[in-house]
């Protein structure tokens, strides 16, 4: 069966063979190393696939708030009471200045002191006393107001009259103490002008 049979001479038919079986051991180590090459494409593509699909996204770094709107005039209640609403004459008076939000959003508003004006008046209308006649301090104050949140001012009027634009010589003097009667406090921020509110000096 080995024996090469056939007209020519055997060296001629082994020769034949010998390049036979090479292609045929070529075509096999060809197709074993595509197999190979093809395995070791698939695995890191596979491998990136899956980690692109599996990590969770970077997280997205939040939006600063925004800035509240200032407050318009519109959006804002004034108001000036007494922290009593009789008091003995000679007596401190507690007055109370407070301002509301009543629109629908966070707003902010500039309530700095030389904004802000308490006018103590007799009933009859005749101006009295203000919290700005002798006041030479200022503040800066920015609150931010919520809707239906109030921010109040206290202070203490001590009972004795004021003079607008008076010198430093003028509020150090004495001056005139307010007699027992009726009194309205009322209160002013900028422009806005609160209703004013009855107390009593006994």
């Amino acid at each position: 069966m080995l024996d090469p049979i056939g007209p020519l001479r055997p060296e001629v038919y082994w020769r034949r063979r010998a390049v036979a079986f090479g292609a045929v051991l070529l075509a096999i180590a060809l197709a074993v190393w595509g197999v190979i090459a093809l395995a070791g494409a698939l695995v890191p593509a596979a491998s990136q696939q899956a980690g692109t699909h599996g990590a969770a996204p970077p997280p997205q770094a939040a939006a600063p708030p925004a800035a509240p709107p200032a407050c318009g005039d519109r959006d804002l209640r004034i108001t000036a009471e007494p922290v009593r609403p009789e008091i003995p004459a000679g007596e401190p008076v507690g007055l109370r200045m407070v301002i509301t939000n009543t629109g629908p959003v966070d707003c902010v508003r500039d309530t700095g002191r030389m904004l802000r004006e308490v006018v103590v008046s007799t009933a009859d209308g005749k101006r009295f006393w203000s919290s700005n006649d002798c006041q030479t301090e200022s503040s800066n104050e920015m609150p931010v107001l919520a809707p239906g949140e109030s921010v109040r001012n206290e202070l203490e009027w001590t009972g004795v009259a004021s003079t607008p634009e008076a010198s430093p010589e003028q509020c150090a003097a004495k001056r005139e103490t307010a007699p027992a009667g009726d009194y309205v406090v009322g209160a002013r921020l900028g422009g806005l002008i609160s209703q004013p509110t009855p107390f009593r000096l006994t």
